[in-house]
């Protein structure tokens, strides 16, 4: 073929390529014709997604057992592999000295009982002279009434005589007599009066070495209580002597021998150094180390596109292969709520019973969490193009295509949910962004043949999709049309 054949037939063959531009050159008639396109419209469905990631068995508890206080083990009473009750007796350490200083703390507080004792003894005899002194008083006060009474009475009669002496009636030496007892009532009265004085001063002293008795009582009262917080806490100090089981479980780790000296932080400094579960320091080993059995946990990271869907309930399930080579049914228990900044991913934590205690920490585990969104809309998967983060289907419009950006949710791999939908605002500040509805013409097919704002033509306006029957819109949203 020579050169002017090979030019027209590529002539003929570009008048001849599909597409949604006119060619001015056109000859051919099917040039002319606008790419023929299906429609869909979203609809409502039930999209379920399984996140699905290996994992591991770990107990629900592990407590490493450190002493509190320094010391020699005495005795210790289980071994790896035994099942412990919670508050059964682990160990016990021997520290005599501090046992000691204990006794003599409690001696202690009885003295100070009895100091307290004696005090109050004090007392009663200080109230009773504060009685004493209060009965002298009043007694000393009726004196005074007496020689009171007295006075007036040999005053009157003193004014009685003199009249009559004046009178020459009465002998003026019974009138001396007289003036002389009311010269003597008159001082009687007078030195009462200074013993009820004298009286009153008793009775504030007395009153003041009452109230300084009463002080002593209560400051022997707070050495008791000091002397009694002090003996409780020798006696809690003594109580660490004793290291119990902190919960049902099983001595997954021992490192505890007779006689060895240990110490609290670092625990048993001869222990090997490759035995497990080191101390902070990495100098020592704890005591022991105990699992709780009867639940353990299985953790599952949700990748960050799916972990805001992920919930505390969200169902689950389990596979421990060198248990049962089952899927286990579960829920999500927990979640760390916050993201691994690392890794983008989402932790959740799955607890499963284990009544049996078949099921081992460190055990290998597949965790699956389904992700469930009834009744949203959703297109098919085939609809959307993706660029980077962003997706967009083509939209039917006026017969026209045009590519809108869209908002997706969760995906089953067949069809996708759709939230919101791109569109240009028509006025400075309005919401660029619109709520799905359903009524969304979609075009679905091959959108290779479409470029933005060509004509198409409408091979039907609904066609059902290889993603399965549509479900029907809830009467809620019907209603609400």
């Amino acid at each position: 073929m020579n050169r002017l054949s090979w030019l027209a037939l590529g002539l003929l063959t570009f008048s001849t390529a599909p597409g949604c531009e006119k060619s001015e050159q056109a000859t051919a008639p099917s040039v002319l014709e606008p790419p023929t396109v299906q429609l869909i419209q979203p609809q409502y469905r039930n999209i379920v997604r399984v996140v699905g990631q290996p994992s591991f068995v770990e107990a629900y508890e592990r407590t490493s057992i450190y002493p509190k206080v320094t010391g020699y083990i005495e005795q210790w009473n289980v071994d790896i592999g035994d099942r412990v009750k919670k508050g059964d007796v682990l160990c016990t350490l021997y520290v005599p000295e501090l046992r000691e200083e204990r006794e003599s703390k409690w001696r202690t507080v009885k003295l100070d009982e009895e100091r307290v004792r004696l005090a109050e003894q004090v007392v009663k005899v200080a109230e009773a002279q504060v009685k004493a002194a209060k009965a002298a008083l009043k007694e000393a006060k009726e004196i005074v009434e007496k020689y009171k009474s007295d006075t007036w009475r040999w005053e009157s009669e003193v004014n009685r005589l003199d009249r009559e002496v004046k009178r020459t009636v009465v002998d003026p030496q019974v009138l001396l007599e007289s003036q002389n007892q009311y010269r003597m009532s008159k001082a009687a009265w007078m030195a009462a009066e200074a013993d009820v004085e004298k009286k009153a001063a008793d009775l504030l002293a007395a009153e003041e070495i009452l109230r300084q008795d009463q002080i002593d009582v209560d400051v022997e009262k707070a050495r008791v209580r000091v002397a009694e917080s002090e003996a409780k806490k020798l006696d809690a100090w003594v109580g660490y002597l004793t290291i119990p089981a902190p919960y049902d479980g099983v001595i997954v780790a021992r490192n505890a021998n007779s006689w060895d000296f240990v110490l609290p932080l670092t625990g048993d400094p001869t222990a090997d150094v490759h035995a497990p579960h080191l101390s902070p320091s990495g100098q020592a080993a704890p005591i022991y180390v105990v699992d709780r059995t009867d639940i353990v946990r299985i953790f599952v990271d949700i990748p960050e596109k799916d972990a805001n869907y992920v919930r505390v309930g969200s169902k689950a399930r389990v596979q421990i292969k060198a248990y049962r080579d089952q899927w286990l049914p579960a829920s999500v228990t927990r979640t760390s709520w916050a993201l691994n900044v690392k890794s983008r991913t989402l932790r959740a934590e799955i607890d499963l019973a284990n009544l049996g205690t078949e099921v081992l920490p460190g055990m290998y585990a597949y965790g699956k969490v389904l992700i469930e969104r009834p009744n949203v809309l959703a297109l098919p998967e085939s609809a959307l193009s993706f660029r980077g983060d962003q997706a967009y289907y083509w939209s039917y419009e006026n017969g026209h295509a045009v590519q809108t950006e869209v908002q997706v949710g969760v995906s089953d791999g067949e069809w996708i949910e759709v939230t919101n939908r791109h569109i240009k605002p028509r006025y400075p500040g309005e919401e660029p962004w619109t709520p799905i509805d359903g009524t969304e013409q979609v075009i679905v097919g091959n959108s290779l043949e479409l470029s933005e704002g060509c004509q198409v033509r409408v091979l039907n306006a609904q066609t059902p999709n290889a993603g399965g029957p549509a479900n029907t819109k809830p009467e809620a949203a019907k209603k609400k049309e």
